[in-house]
C-alpha cells in the first residue's frame, strides 16, 4: 500500500479511525473477560482464586484503553461537526447515547445488578422475577450505571463542550481550532498532553466524585482526552508528524511502562494513599507519558497501516455500540456460573470469551440489527423500507458509526 498523508485523505473518511474504534471494542471485551481474575481491583463478579496474566494484562490495557475511547469519540465530534448544526449534533448525541443510557439502565444492565447481588451474599431464592426488578428499580438513584458509564461521561462532555467546538468569529473556527492552529509545533502539543493529564492527576484526590473512577482514571482526564481527540485532528500537521514518530512513540510507550510498574507500582496501585508525594508527582508524569505515547503509537499505526474499506469494517463498524451495550452484562451472566467450575483460570478465559462473543453476536445479528424499535433503543441508525426490488436498504439517521463516531 502506497504511503498517503494525512492531508491528502482530509476530505475522505478516514476509515482507520473506524478500524481503531472496532478494535478499541475487541480489547475492552478482552479487557473486560480478565476482570474476574484480577488481584489488584474488585469487579462485580470474581474468581476465588487470581491470577498475575490477567493482572499483567489489565493493568497495562487500563493507561490507554479508555483513554483511547475517549480520544476517538473527540476525533468523531470534530467531523460530526463539520457536516451538522449545533441543534442537529444534540439531537443525534442524545439518540446516540442518551436512549441508550435509559434503555441499557433499565433492562440491559439489570442482571448484571443481580448476579452481583447474588455474588455478594444476597439470597433472592424468595423472590420472583418481578420482585427482582422491583428492587433493582429502587436502587436506581444511586446511579450505578455498571458499564454504562462510558455514555453517561460522553454525553455529558459532548453538550458541555460544544460552544468550545463551535466555529465562530472572523475566521470561521472553533475556539480549539484557532488552538491547534496557534500550537503550531507538534512537540509543543505533545508537551501540552503530557504535563495536562500529569497535572490533573497531581492535584485531584484520587478518591471520592473527582478522583480515579471507572477505567482507571479521573472524570477531567477523561474530558481532556476527549477534547484532545478533537485538538489532534484540528491540525493536519498534527497527526502527519504523529504518523512519522509511530515507531518512537510504541518505543517510548514500552520504556514508560516498564519504568511505571518497576519504580512505581505502589503509587499506581495504591494511589490515595501516596497522594502529595513527590513520588506520586513523579508516578503521574510517567503515567501521562506512557498513555499518551501508546495512545500516539496507535494512532500513528493505525493512520499508516489501516486506512482501507472493506464491507466487513462496514458491519463491524455498525455493531460497535450494540457491542459495547451489550457485552459486560452477558460476560457476567455467563462467567458467574462458569468461574465457579473446578478447572483451570485459562479454561475459564476461554470459555467465557468464546461463548458470550457468540452470545453477543448473535443477539446483534438476530434482533438488534434487523428490528427498528431494537436498533433505536441501540443507538443505531434506522433502516427504511426498500422502495424497489433490489434497491438497498437507505439509513436516516445521519450518524457516522459506532462508539464516538
Amino acid at each position: 500500500m502506497a504511503f498517503t498523508s494525512t492531508a491528502a485523505i482530509s476530505k475522505q473518511r478516514l476509515y482507520y479511525v473506524d478500524w481503531l474504534r472496532v478494535l478499541a471494542m475487541i480489547g475492552i471485551f478482552f479487557f473486560h473477560n480478565a476482570r474476574f481474575y484480577d488481584t489488584f481491583t474488585d469487579w462485580h463478579v470474581r474468581n476465588t482464586t487470581t491470577n498475575l496474566g490477567a493482572s499483567a494484562l489489565i493493568a497495562f490495557m487500563s493507561q490507554w484503553i479508555m483513554p483511547l475511547f475517549f480520544l476517538i469519540a473527540g476525533v468523531g465530534t470534530y467531523y460530526a461537526l463539520k457536516s451538522r448544526r449545533p441543534g442537529q449534533y444534540i439531537q443525534e448525541r442524545t439518540l446516540r447515547l442518551l436512549v441508550p443510557l435509559i434503555f441499557g439502565m433499565l433492562i440491559i444492565v439489570f442482571p448484571q445488578a443481580y448476579y452481583q447481588a447474588l455474588y455478594q451474599g444476597f439470597d433472592l431464592a424468595g423472590y420472583n422475577f418481578f420482585q427482582i426488578y422491583g428492587l433493582y428499580l429502587q436502587t436506581l438513584p444511586e446511579l450505578e450505571w455498571f458499564h454504562l458509564w462510558f455514555l453517561v461521561d460522553l454525553f455529558i462532555f459532548s453538550i458541555i463542550t460544544l460552544p468550545l467546538f463551535l466555529n465562530t468569529g472572523s475566521s470561521g473556527k472553533s475556539i480549539f481550532s484557532r488552538l491547534a492552529t496557534a500550537i503550531g509545533k507538534p512537540w509543543a502539543l505533545v508537551l501540552l498532553l503530557v504535563l495536562s493529564i500529569a497535572i490533573v492527576n497531581i492535584f485531584i484526590y484520587p478518591d471520592g466524585y473527582w478522583g480515579y473512577r471507572n477505567g482507571g482514571w479521573n472524570i477531567i482526564t477523561y474530558l481532556l482526552f476527549f477534547i484532545f481527540g478533537y485538538l489532534i485532528f484540528a491540525n493536519p500537521r498534527f497527526m502527519e508528524t504523529i504518523e512519522k514518530l509511530r515507531w518512537i512513540t510504541l518505543g517510548i510507550g514500552v520504556i514508560a511502562f516498564s519504568s511505571a510498574i518497576a519504580v512505581f507500582l505502589d503509587e499506581l496501585a495504591e494511589p490515595a494513599s501516596h497522594f502529595g508525594s513527590a513520588s506520586f508527582a513523579l508516578a503521574s508524569l510517567v503515567q501521562s507519558l506512557n498513555t499518551w505515547a501508546w495512545l500516539l503509537a496507535i494512532l500513528g499505526l493505525g493512520s499508516r497501516f489501516l486506512n482501507r474499506n472493506n464491507r466487513f469494517l462496514s458491519y463491524v463498524n455498525e455493531a460497535v455500540l450494540p457491542f459495547y451495550i451489550l457485552h459486560q452484562t452477558v460476560i457476567i451472566s455467563i462467567g458467574f456460573y462458569v468461574v465457579q467450575w473446578s478447572v483451570g483460570i485459562g479454561l475459564k478465559y476461554l470459555v467465557i470469551s468464546a461463548t458470550s462473543f457468540l452470545a453477543i453476536m448473535l443477539i446483534y445479528e438476530l434482533l438488534v440489527r434487523r428490528i427498528n424499535v431494537l436498533r433505536f433503543l441501540f443507538g443505531m441508525r434506522l433502516k427504511r423500507k426498500q422502495r424497489k426490488s433490489g434497491e438497498s436498504k437507505k439509513l436516516i439517521q445521519p450518524e457516522t458509526g459506532g462508539i464516538g463516531g
